[in-house]
């Protein structure tokens, strides 16, 4: 008796599991997702990076000439355009052009001495009334040889006029003999007094132009914005020792990858968000993209320069901020979730949600952001679709959908 209770209670059990096996054989499973929607509406492409604010006109005053420096503005320093921003020590430049100042007169006196002593004056002032008298000789023996011919005058008169003639030529030549024997003395040393004194011309004006270098000063109504030197720090000629910025005009500077440079063009609108007025935005437009690029930390970046407007933000040079530059934009797109597509062997899929149950779906995509994508076909407005679909998701899967918390 025991025996059959025995079999009959075995026979119990292995039924019952078998029905529990079959049950659970029959119950579907059913997948938990996430659904978003299909909807028309505008579509930005956006390229987002780190920049910098600078000024749009800076300028660096850099020295011409090596000196002391005697006075210098402090970084932050407000200026009007002509203002003096950095002297040098004037001392020096004003010691040498004494120097050549009191040569220069030395040789002038020298120089005046010389053409005394040469009696240049005197001796043309000779020359010159020898040569009138010649003059007369000539023209007096020229009627007299016409007067001889024609018997007019007799010979001795003429001979007379003739011997007058010949005086007054040997009076002209001797003058004219010693006139420049007399400058041949002191010709010499004249050239060289004049050479000096143009050398000398020459150095004074070169002192002069380089007083105009002594003091910089600022091209702009601007700010002192870098200070590079120091108070009775010498500098040599061609050293950057302060910059000046225009702070009415600010740009803004990044650097883009050869991926995202790619997508943006000049006159495209930017907008900068400053780290330090959050919250806030600032409007521009690109004016300048780098033709080649700059590796930074072996990846080749391409300089983008941005002109900012104007605002109420009391911007410096040097903050840093976000720049997101708008590289397209569509109005009335059909668009989907950029999280709801699947990229399976070059096609691209969405899960539509069709009573309750997932139904695999090819579509095709245009534009596309971190966010959104373009669709092209395969969709409709107000389609739902799941939301980062799970890998073992399966065409026509039973799901049910999370609860908004």
């Amino acid at each position: 008796m025991k025996r059959w209770l025995i079999i009959v209670l075995i026979l119990v059990i292995l039924l019952g599991v078998a029905i529990s096996i079959l049950v659970k054989g029959r119950t579907e499973e059913v997948v938990l997702v996430t659904k978003g929607e299909v909807v028309s509406g505008e579509l930005i492409l956006k390229v987002t990076s780190r920049g910098k604010i600078e000024a749009k006109d800076r300028f660096e005053l850099s020295t011409k000439i090596p000196g002391v420096v005697t006075y210098i503005l402090e970084e932050g320093s407000i200026v009007k355009k002509g203002q003096v921003v950095v002297a040098l020590d004037d001392k020096e430049l004003w010691a040498r052009q004494k120097e050549q100042e009191a040569l220069l007169a030395s040789y002038q006196s020298e120089l005046q001495a010389l053409y005394r002593k040469a009696r240049a004056k005197e001796l043309e002032n000779r020359v010159a009334e020898a040569r009138v008298s010649f003059d007369e000789a000539e023209r007096q023996l020229s009627i007299a040889e016409r007067l001889f011919e024609e018997k007019a005058i007799p010979e001795d008169r003429f001979r007379q006029i003739k011997v007058e003639f010949e005086r007054a030529k040997i009076a002209l030549d001797l003058a004219l003999f010693q006139l420049e024997e007399e400058k041949n003395q002191h010709r010499e040393r004249i050239e060289a007094v004049n050479a000096k004194i143009s050398s000398i011309q020459a150095n004074l004006a070169s002192i002069s132009q380089q007083a105009a270098w002594i003091k910089l000063s600022s091209p702009v109504d601007g700010v002192v914005i870098h200070k590079q030197v120091e108070k009775d720090t010498y500098v040599q000629p061609g050293q950057m020792l302060s910059v000046v910025a225009d702070t009415n005009r600010f740009i803004a500077k990044t650097n883009l990858d050869e991926v995202d440079i790619a997508k943006v063009a000049l006159d495209m609108d930017v907008s900068v968000l400053p780290d330090a007025f959050p919250g806030r935005a600032i409007s521009g437009s690109i004016t300048k993209t780098a033709p080649s690029p700059i590796l930074r930390e072996k990846i080749n970046t391409f300089e983008v320069t941005v002109a900012l407007e104007k605002t109420d933000l009391p911007l410096r040079c040097g903050m840093l901020g976000d720049l997101i530059i708008v590289s397209a934009k569509r109005d009335n797109v059909l668009k989907v979730p950029y999280e709801a597509t699947v990229n399976i062997l070059d096609k691209t899929y969405v899960f539509v949600i069709k009573r309750k149950r997932a139904i695999k779906r090819e579509v095709i995509l245009g534009l596309r952001n971190p966010n959104e994508a373009e669709v092209l076909s395969g969709l409709k407005e107000g389609d739902e679709v799941v939301i980062n679909p799970p890998v073992d998701l399966k065409d026509g899967a039973k799901i049910r959908i999370k609860r908004e918390e």
